[in-house]
């Protein structure tokens, strides 16, 4: 059975981040868009050490913001949740680094999104994030079809994400297709904004390998 990873997201509390470190997640995330009510505040949070990878998600920040976070903080990945262009994704790809990272690309998706246009993004990105097309740039809670997957053809891997709930993992674990790569969690296993319910998270990620 094919073993998917798991990320959460929108990690903004030290104790609460504490008990996510413990349970065998494979990437945490840290959102660092000052517009999102998940916005990471205390610098705290990274003094834990989990055993994950580390993901600084940003929106349409500059180049210099974000390599400056990658090389504070450490992170492993970058994921790229704006209007991020083919060449600003170059540009970042070129970008020297004190850290090697990972680049991720989140688009939102609905019935009239076309998968045509990732093409461009394919050589550049690691992997690429479908979420749940939204008016701003996620965060909605709301899943998209996963029907839709079926449109996607190329060959970068991808995770999935927007709405995603405990409930879900006995039809996930059947995976929505053969490049998705896991399962990106965030407000639907929370107890309020940035607090997440352990509990649902340990038992999803048992549900998914089950």
């Amino acid at each position: 059975m094919k073993r998917y990873q798991v990320k959460v997201c929108g990690n903004k509390y030290v104790n609460n981040f504490l008990k996510v470190a413990d349970l065998g997640v494979d990437y945490v995330g840290f959102i660092f868009y000052e517009k999102s009510p998940r916005y990471v505040e205390n610098e705290l949070i990274f003094s834990v050490f989990p055993n994950a990878f580390k993901v600084g998600v940003f929106v349409n920040a500059s180049l210099d913001t974000i390599l400056e976070k990658v090389n504070t903080y450490g992170l492993d990945v970058v994921q790229l949740h704006g209007d991020e262009s083919v060449a600003f994704c170059q540009q970042l790809r070129a970008a020297e680094s004190e850290k090697t990272f990972e680049i991720w690309k989140a688009f939102g998706i609905d019935a009239a999104f076309d998968f045509r246009l990732l093409t461009t993004y394919q050589h550049i990105v690691d992997s690429f994030i479908f979420d749940t097309k939204t008016s701003d740039y996620g965060g909605s809670g709301k899943r998209f079809d996963w029907t839709l997957l079926t449109n996607y053809s190329l060959s970068t891997p991808f995770f999935l994400s927007g709405g995603i709930r405990l409930a879900d993992a006995a039809t996930l674990k059947n995976s929505p297709h053969p490049r998705c790569l896991g399962f990106d969690i965030n407000s639907g296993f929370e107890l309020e904004p940035g607090i997440k319910n352990t509990t649902e998270i340990k038992a999803f990620i048992a549900g998914i390998h089950a």
